[in-house]
């Protein structure tokens, strides 16, 4: 489904995160921006279940998703045997005239880093959807604290540093959305790429059935 968007690769020289997996702690997997500098990886490229998830920070249905999914997520990116890209998306922004997925979505990029672990940046995630609502740079910063973050992340998020130019972001993401999904290229999306298909989530066990089956 991969394709690349050769103009759009300016954007790398936003953001302090660093490629290339990283652990918080000794063989803890670990984050940092997928290859495009478009997408978030929370584990590693070894992991035997490889997904893409697509969402938008406002997107309700996302929120629901998490909800849901958010410890399942969590236990399997800390084992090891799951890595998740998230690919953030703005478009929600535009139909709420503001700027809130655009704030957050640059907050996500910006947490990838070598000290940030899978399952710290799961926690991130789920409860920035928990706590939901318009939250300012300083709310986004006390969720990162709050999730386990380190320190010198928590202060970037906080200081609002640019990790990604939201517009591209969410440009380069649809497109590979509507490559994952082009039946539904609607948010939530979880792509398997190993398989090339989307997942159902409908029930609670559909992530240790890919487990079990990997």
């Amino acid at each position: 489904m991969r394709s690349w968007l050769g103009t759009l690769a300016v954007l790398a020289v936003f953001g302090g995160a660093m490629a290339g997996p990283a652990a918080a702690e000794p063989g803890a997997p670990g984050t940092a921006l997928s290859p495009d500098h478009f997408g978030v990886l929370a584990g590693s490229t070894s992991a035997p279940v490889q997904l893409e998830i697509f969402c938008d920070p406002q997107c309700p249905e996302c929120a629901k998703f998490e909800a849901a999914s958010d410890s399942s997520l969590g236990r399997h990116l800390a084992a090891g045997d799951v890595a998740v890209t998230y690919r953030w998306m703005t478009f929600l922004d535009a139909r709420r005239g503001n700027d809130v997925s655009a704030r957050v979505g640059n907050a996500l990029m910006a947490a990838a880093d070598p000290a940030t672990s899978a399952a710290s940046y799961q926690g991130f995630v789920g409860e920035l959807y928990r706590r939901g609502g318009t939250p300012s740079l300083q709310d986004i910063a006390d969720t990162a604290r709050d999730a386990g973050l380190p320190a010198p992340v928590v202060e970037r998020i906080g200081a609002g540093q640019p990790a990604v130019d939201p517009g591209s972001m969410n440009a380069y993401n649809r497109v590979q959305l509507l490559a994952a999904n082009p039946e539904k290229p609607g948010t939530p999306t979880v792509y398997d790429i190993n398989t090339k298909t989307v997942v159902d989530t409908g029930d609670a066990g559909w992530l240790d059935r890919l487990v079990q089956g990997s």
